[in-house]
């Protein structure tokens, strides 16, 4: 997540930008940066942050959401009253909850779900530090059953009970068919197009 190194050169601009993405990515709820000047000319800089947790949950679900469109979040108004801002909160909630239940389930078996929620009964609370180890679980056993595109991409109702991990498994939308020779030039091929799709798996 960090891309800075002991002994690395960087500019202000990198700094902020750094500062910034671990702001912004969620895991932290508060990021600080503060640097001093050594006795040899260089600045020591120091990386605190305080990690974000949630709530206990006794619930795990895993949604495919790859071929759902990508919700894009409204923008709050910094002028919204108290009122207003519970609507929008409210209006989130509903809005993702519909995008669950549309969502396709995921191909995780029993079995690592169950590895999940014992890493979720284990842990209490659920932190940042959680949810990496339940993203690398997850995508481990997509990749080790050859699912090499499939890709953890969200948690979601991290304020409830349940944790909703949303996967891209890697849909394939588009088939295109060559015959190829020996060398692996393409050519024209001899066998009818139906046969060669009546051979290819129908999911």
């Amino acid at each position: 997540m960090v891309s800075l190194r002991p002994g690395g050169v960087y500019t202000k601009a990198q700094l902020q930008k750094e500062l910034e993405s671990l702001a912004t990515c969620g895991m932290f709820e508060k990021v600080d940066m503060e640097g001093k000047t050594n006795p040899d000319g260089t600045i020591g800089i120091t990386i605190s942050f305080t990690e974000s947790t949630w709530q206990s949950a006794d619930k795990f679900r895993c949604i495919n959401v790859g071929l759902m469109q990508q919700s894009k979040p409204i923008e709050m108004d910094p002028d919204m009253t108290d009122k207003e801002k519970l609507e929008y909160y409210r209006s989130q909630e509903k809005d993702y909850r519909r995008r669950i239940e549309k969502a396709r389930p995921c191909l995780l078996p029993t079995q690592v779900h169950r590895e999940i929620l014992q890493m979720l009964r284990e842990q209490g609370k659920v932190s940042a530090r959680l949810l990496q180890k339940i993203r690398d679980r997850v995508q481990k056993w997509y990749h080790d059953e050859g699912y090499a595109c499939a890709q953890v991409v969200n948690f979601g109702n991290l304020n409830t009970k349940e944790v909703v991990c949303e996967v891209v498994e890697g849909d394939i939308t588009q088939l295109v068919i060559q015959y190829q020779d020996k060398l692996g030039n393409v050519v024209e091929g001899n066998t009818q197009l139906p046969v060669v799709k009546r051979e290819l798996p129908k999911q």
